[in-house]
């Protein structure tokens, strides 16, 4: 059983009991760097996906270096997805295998990559949906054509037949 001071999976960072170490400096902030970002900071906007930075990617437009983390992986994924290789990948952002490598490892890539698979079987589904009405409305028009010239034909030999009728009485 958990006590009331332990934390449990489902307690925040604010939940937590803060340690000594976190009050002192770190090393990493004597060397000119800005101190990193609180985790309970959200970005002020935030990231949706464009699905253009891939085709921009597979233009050869994009550099690596200009680009966010979630962005690369959104980009790795989809060129992946796409059927390029790792060596293609690297080649078309202008960056070296090992990083296009530890790029398809990170999670947001993995997650990236499910998103779009998901995303593409739900465009072909939708497409054939669409495809198998259209061909339900075409059928549906040929047949209510066929209808109309079998009535047609119809009407025509009851003319026909009433025709030979009034000539047969005419006659007698």
């Amino acid at each position: 059983m958990v006590s009331a001071n332990q934390p449990t999976l489902f307690d925040t960072d604010s939940d937590a009991p803060t340690s000594s170490r976190r009050n002192t400096p770190s090393i990493r902030r004597t060397r000119n760097r800005p101190p990193a970002r609180n985790a309970g900071c959200r970005p002020t906007t935030p990231w949706q996906p464009d699905e253009h930075l891939i085709t921009a990617a597979q233009a050869g437009q994009l550099h690596i270096r200009n680009l966010t983390q979630e962005d690369r992986s959104w980009i790795v994924a989809g060129l992946t997805a796409r059927g390029h290789t790792a060596e293609d990948t690297a080649h078309m952002l202008r960056c070296s295998l090992r990083l296009i490598k530890q790029i398809r490892a990170h999670p947001m890539t993995a997650v990236s990559l499910y998103a779009q698979t998901i995303a593409a079987e739900v465009e072909a589904a939708r497409l054939r949906a669409k495809t198998t009405n259209r061909a339900h409305a075409y059928e549906l028009e040929d047949l209510r054509m066929t209808a109309e010239r079998y009535k047609k034909q119809r009407d025509d030999l009851i003319d026909q037949l009433a025709a030979q009728a009034r000539r047969a009485e005419a006659k007698a």
